[in-house]
């Protein structure tokens, strides 16, 4: 199988986990998903694009007419599908460990949408970033209903989430997924988040394996530093953004014409390197602003006027808010 290079991938191994499940309801998985069957032991870099993995999700889907094939497929899942980092979750002492690992590997299992940890009082948070790309709900119910069965594998206890948070709209019948979660479950939420008990950090796990541990993390971290770099197109961009806002506002269409690649890509892999595109197109205004203020030649109106601006004064305000100070304030700075 192809190696992919997108920002939003998922391991070939989930992909191998779908065709078993379909075998195992009777039906021909290569016929069904249109795609061989991966080998077993697929190398752990091997991906799949992910929104070709939610074409998958969905044929299969509608083939078996399966309303939750989210929760059984996420049921599924064991630490052979999340390849090396599956196998250093299973070696951790804690489930705060398991927490920590998953944060840091997460481009390993889902590199689509980036996840950051919250704790509160009670709970801890793991919380998807959606304000830039969102998956259609099968790849998102699989994803929790996946973590969630991998961190009840691990403890020695029943484990239960806290609450589950869906974005995606609810479905005619949520039963279905209060039995599976064993929590209070909501749909059309902000953002998706999973939530546990604090309590459960320092929870030890069923086995560790601190020596384990020790030798396969140089692995996990090497075959992470593997990935593409998703700030290789974060630089790329801010040369194509320098280069049009001298013409004026940058389109995000035109950006993506010249960067050679559709506007959700961008949006994705600008999601995955922690950023987005008007963060980056204000940062490269600004420090294209201070610039052309270092040029004394330039009257601050023309300044706001070469950026964009139709009014000095919106210039004036953006500026102050990006450096804390206003473009005069600056120029006396550059020329005392």
């Amino acid at each position: 199988m192809a190696k992919q290079t997108s920002a939003g991938a998922v391991p070939a191994a989930f992909t191998l986990l779908l065709h078993e499940y379909l075998q195992s309801r009777g039906q021909n998985s290569e016929a069904v998903l249109g795609t061989a069957r991966p080998t077993a032991g697929a190398d752990d870099n091997d991906r799949v694009d992910v929104l070709d993995w939610e074409k998958q999700l969905i044929k299969a889907a509608r083939s078996l007419s399966e309303p939750h094939l989210g929760l059984e497929l996420g049921a599924m899942i064991t630490a052979r599908h999340l390849g090396l980092v599956g196998h250093l979750l299973l070696a951790c002492e804690t489930f705060g460990d398991v927490l920590d690992r998953l944060v840091q590997y997460q481009r390993l299992i889902f590199d689509a949408i980036p996840m950051t940890r919250h704790e509160g009082p009670e709970v801890v948070e793991m919380i998807w970033d959606i304000s830039e790309f969102q998956t259609g709900p099968l790849v998102g119910e699989v994803g929790f209903a996946g973590m969630v069965q991998f961190c009840r594998s691990v403890m020695p206890d029943d484990y239960n989430p806290h609450s589950v948070d869906f974005a995606h709209p609810a479905p005619d019948d949520i039963r279905p997924y209060e039995a599976f979660f064993k929590c209070p479950v909501k749909f059309g939420c902000p953002a998706p988040v999973i939530r546990a008990h604090r309590e459960l950090l320092t929870k030890p796990l069923k086995r560790t394996d601190v020596a384990l541990l020790q030798v396969l993390e140089p692995h996990v971290q090497q075959l992470l530093a593997s990935l593409p770099d998703s700030n290789a197109v974060v630089v790329r961009l801010r040369e194509v953004l320098a280069t049009q806002l001298r013409s004026g506002e940058p389109d995000i269409a035109n950006v993506c014409e010249e960067l050679n690649c559709t506007v959700r890509t961008l949006q994705r892999k600008l999601t995955a390197a922690g950023t987005n595109f008007r963060s980056e197109a204000n940062l490269v205004r600004n420090e294209l602003a201070k610039s052309y203020l270092a040029d004394s030649r330039l009257q601050i109106t023309e300044v706001a006027m070469l950026l964009g601006y139709s009014e000095h004064s919106a210039f004036t305000r953006a500026f102050r808010k990006m450096n804390g100070l206003t473009p005069k304030q600056l120029r006396m700075q550059q020329l005392a």
